[in-house]
């Protein structure tokens, strides 16, 4: 399937805080997706990122093969294209969280166009300033609805189950399985939860028990990109960094990818499928 997504993201102050908005289409001019992303504090170039990124997320759940991005941040396209160089280490974070989630589709382009030709998404990123919560105003699958003030309101359905608590482990994966192993780097400053500690985990389904909603926000982005990228290329993927999403919190997070769980046995295990 081909799609043509619009994404803007902008903070008022920035920092200051921001919003996101995503317009998804099918190839023939069908509107498949419209959200509003409360995104809590950020610059106005990392919310132009978020945006995309929350865009690229819910084109998987479409099974989209192939992308037409259109943006109205000059730096974000000139970014992507290479035609700029990320000089940000917040910014270069998420261009790696953008790189990971392009990797699986057949072909992309990204173009920069004209902030009027981009109005709607810009609605929708105000609409998730003004609110302060994220939105799902349309969806062809039907995962629509009004706002939520939780973590959740931003993480696809399918991807919530993923955040449920499991015990903590050290333990190698099962042959065969991409695991990423996740080390907090900073505790927090505050937290609701009671987090988990700097021990290593790895994780294959489920994140670690006493990871709080908004840590999982965080995290299941790129932990999802890790482990669906495809096995000849999970052993080059880079260490991530994330950081929380809770206003105040500052705890950070490295996501790894657990060598030894790619390679021939799953590739093997697919041509037994």
């Amino acid at each position: 399937m081909g799609l043509t997504i619009h994404v803007d993201g902008g903070a008022r102050g920035n920092p200051g805080p921001a919003g996101a908005g995503v317009v998804i289409h099918s190839e023939d001019g069908n509107l498949l997706h419209e959200s509003a992303h409360w995104l809590g504090t950020q610059t106005n170039n990392a919310a132009e990122y978020h945006a995309l990124i929350r865009a690229l997320q819910r084109a998987q759940r479409f099974d989209a093969r192939k992308l037409a991005i259109y943006s109205d941040s000059e730096l974000l396209v000139r970014q992507l294209t290479g035609e700029y160089r990320v000089k940000s280490p917040r910014l270069a974070q998420l261009h790696e969280q953008v790189q990971l989630l392009l990797i699986g589709l057949s072909r992309w382009s990204v173009k920069h166009i004209r902030r009027e030709e981009n109005k709607r998404a810009d609605e929708l990123a105000n609409l998730a300033m003004d609110r302060r919560t994220s939105v799902v105003v349309f969806d062809a699958d039907g995962d629509s609805g009004g706002g939520d003030n939780s973590a959740d309101a931003d993480t696809p359905r399918s991807e919530q189950s993923a955040a449920k608590p499991s015990p903590e482990s050290g333990s190698p994966p099962e042959p065969g399985r991409a695991a990423v192993q996740i080390r907090t780097t900073r505790a927090p400053t505050s937290c609701p939860a009671p987090g988990f500690s700097a021990t290593a985990h790895t994780v294959t389904d489920s994140l670690p028990s006493g990871v709080c909603v908004h840590g999982a926000h965080a995290i299941l982005p790129t932990l999802l990109a890790m482990l669906n990228t495809d096995p000849a290329d999970f052993s080059a993927l880079p260490t991530l960094t994330v950081r929380c999403t809770r206003d105040g919190c500052q705890a950070e997070f490295q996501l790894s990818p657990v060598h030894s769980s790619n390679g021939a046995s799953r590739d093997e295990k697919a041509q037994d499928a």
